[in-house]
């Protein structure tokens, strides 16, 4: 896995992009997508989680995988 906060700019970089307004907790981000529930991307030890009401996502690295998937919910 990248480095926490190169891998944290990496999605803030994509989410203003996008224009997606989103916070910045330690070693998480919360996301608010218009007219949808709040989504959370939580760094753990070896993996990234993207946490939707619906469902959760887990990755071992930031790559084309984990960005299409935060652009089909925040989309």
């Amino acid at each position: 896995m990248n480095n926490v906060h190169d891998s944290i700019s990496l999605i803030e970089q994509y989410l203003d992009i996008n224009n997606t307004e989103y916070q910045v907790h330690g070693n998480s981000i919360e996301i608010y997508p218009l007219e949808k529930s709040v989504i959370r991307i939580k760094f753990n030890n070896s993996e990234i989680e993207i946490i939707s009401q619906a469902k959760e996502y887990s990755f071992d690295k930031i790559n084309n995988n984990f960005f299409s998937q935060l652009q089909s919910l925040i989309s």
